[in-house]
């Protein structure tokens, strides 16, 4: 039984947004400003991480359009360079892409919902919340629910991600505007354009930047999430692309909005390396009874990011599972609910485990440099592909070719290299568990060999691999 093409444009886009907007606008400001010393250069890393983000969408969009199934990325991979690299992005995916921010966005989720509780209610009861296995078990209970309301129907599932999405979006929209207007415009001008420490000279600029995109990026990750329902997708050779941009273009002016938001909400000092920021600039710009609102509208948000996560990460696993790349078990399909029910299950129970264990914060920081691997070798497929494979032509084409591919690919660059310079033990430890992935992939060919990659243009269903 195959999943089924019911989700449309808004849900893609939604989901984009929702798996965007969540835990990295809310701790990164902080940690890049203490890192730069200086708000505009802030602002415009911002900027360039949000154009990377554009690049990427638009790049995958012909690769979406080529192969519209579901499993992002790994699909690109398997039909472009086969089944080891294909394995590898579907083993971090299940391994940490989806399923350690899962624990992470929960957890924080719960820590706000305390913090709110704190400041509205005198009742001692509340102090329960305190206990961190308290926390960890409503963490749990929240991944638990989201997965079973996954599980029950895509419609229903992405009925709820639209409705959570669409109140985030409202949330985000009454900071930035609430934010705007009760501004103290005398002092915004100058916080706006404030330098803090020296200004950099070059010996900073490429090394530091680098590393600072790459952190800006962990905020920006999910800008290819639609591309991992593309089996879904009501008309994927039209909404695929319009849902990629879309999603990413407004994420970007959000994310602008909110960090002039953070920025002229207080002085640099008090904001540098603060983790909470987005709490630091509601505390200081609304009086109390606002400001508890607001954190939990930001528990809301966070809630939205663990649906789609929870509804995007497992299409990964399906396709995987297909293949025969892992258990064949995870790629059914409920005969009620038309669901990826068995991979939702292996996530969920993943997500929970992280939860419990505490490692779900470090995987995800001691991953961003793996995570940042194979979309690139995705885009590097593509100009391959344009190269090599003439024939093979997606019925949409990235505009400004090959401007638009080559400028992902050459920052992409930069950003691991820095990584790899400065995080040297995180970025080796990533790499370290890429290669465990090879371990993995060599022994499961010996219990179980797979059906491997298809040759290139057999793979894309309804006719979208035209032959020139």
């Amino acid at each position: 039984m195959e999943l089924k093409r019911q989700l449309g444009l808004f849900t893609g886009i939604f989901v984009i947004v929702a798996d965007m907007i969540g835990t990295g606008i809310f701790m990164t400001t902080g940690t890049i400003l203490g890192m730069t010393q200086s708000a505009p250069v802030v602002l415009a890393l911002w900027g360039i991480g949000g154009i990377v983000a554009i690049c990427g969408a638009l790049s995958y969009a012909e690769l979406a359009v080529l192969w519209p199934e579901s499993g992002g990325e790994y699909v690109y991979l398997r039909n472009i360079y086969g089944p080891l690299p294909a394995f590898l992005t579907g083993w971090i995916s299940l391994v940490v892409g989806f399923s350690a921010p899962v624990a992470v966005s929960s957890l924080l989720c719960i820590q706000y919902l305390n913090r709110f509780l704190h400041g509205t209610s005198g009742d001692a009861s509340v102090m329960l919340l305190d206990d961190p296995w308290v926390q960890k078990s409503l963490a749990a209970g929240l991944i638990v629910l989201f997965g079973a309301i996954h599980v029950i129907g895509v419609k229903g599932g992405s009925r709820l991600q639209n409705l959570l999405t669409g109140i985030k979006i409202l949330l985000v929209l009454a900071l930035i505007v609430l934010g705007l207007s009760r501004a103290d415009w005398g002092m915004a001008h100058h916080r706006l354009a404030a330098q803090y420490g020296p200004a950099p000279g070059a010996g900073w600029m490429l090394p530091q930047a680098g590393l600072s995109l790459l952190i800006i990026m962990y905020a920006y990750s999910g800008w290819n999430c639609a591309a991992y329902l593309g089996g879904e997708m009501r008309e994927p050779q039209k909404n695929l692309p319009r849902a990629l941009l879309f999603g990413t273009l407004v994420t970007l002016v959000l994310y602008l909005l909110l960090n002039i938001v953070f920025l002229i909400s207080a002085d640099g000092p008090e904001l540098m390396s603060k983790e909470e920021v987005g709490a630091v600039a509601v505390s200081r710009l609304f009086d109390h009874g606002v400001s508890s609102a607001f954190t939990l509208g930001i528990a809301v948000i966070l809630l939205s990011a663990v649906s789609a996560q929870m509804m995007v990460g497992p299409r990964v696993t399906y396709a995987m599972a297909k293949d025969g790349m892992i258990f064949r078990s995870l790629a059914s399909v409920h005969p009620r609910f038309e669901t990826p029910h068995a991979a939702i299950l292996v996530q969920m129970l993943l997500a929970v485990l992280y939860v419990f264990t505490g490692s779900a914060l470090s995987l995800v920081v001691y991953m961003g440099f793996a995570l940042s691997i194979f979309p690139l070798m995705a885009v590097i497929g593509l100009v391959w592909l344009r190269r090599a494979r003439p024939e093979i032509r997606s019925s949409y084409r990235v505009p400004l070719y090959p401007v638009i591919p080559l400028l992902y690919i050459a920052i992409t660059i930069v950003m691991m290299l820095t990584a790899l310079m400065t995080w040297t033990k995180t970025s080796c430890i990533a790499i370290a568990v890429v290669l465990l992935g090879i371990v993995v992939f060599r022994a499961w060919e010996g219990i179980s060999p797979h059906s491997g990659a298809l040759p290139l243009g057999e793979k894309g269903s309804e006719g979208q691999n035209d032959r020139a």
